[in-house]
């Protein structure tokens, strides 16, 4: 996760498992399960990544789905809404992930 502060919203979500489930099965088409670092089950693919794989990952599914010129705000959420100690996202990583995205795009 790339903010702290979505990470709260979200395990404030969870708890609310009627709204949860029906949230995830209208934006995924199933129910999205939480893994906290290091408790997903072996079969998942993946899970266990270094958190920059995971990220990267995140990365290149935005930068998928996302309109021309579209900013994702979570990479630096938590220091725009003022979040002690937060997480953030090097920009000139994700820079980095989305420019390899656009040229393989170009290359299809």
């Amino acid at each position: 996760m790339p903010s702290r502060a979505v990470d709260e919203a979200w395990h404030g979500f969870i708890l609310c498992t009627a709204r949860y489930s029906r949230f995830c099965e209208q934006a995924y088409g199933r129910y999205l399960h939480h893994h906290p670092e290091g408790s997903a089950p072996a079969d998942i693919a993946g899970a266990d990544d270094p958190i920059d794989v995971q990220l990267g990952r995140t990365v290149i599914a935005w930068s998928l789905v996302a309109e021309s010129g579209e900013h994702c705000v979570l990479w630096d959420l938590d220091e725009k809404v003022g979040v002690d100690h937060p997480w953030g996202v090097n920009l000139e990583r994700v820079a980095a992930i989305q420019a390899a995205v656009t040229t393989l795009d170009r290359g299809r």
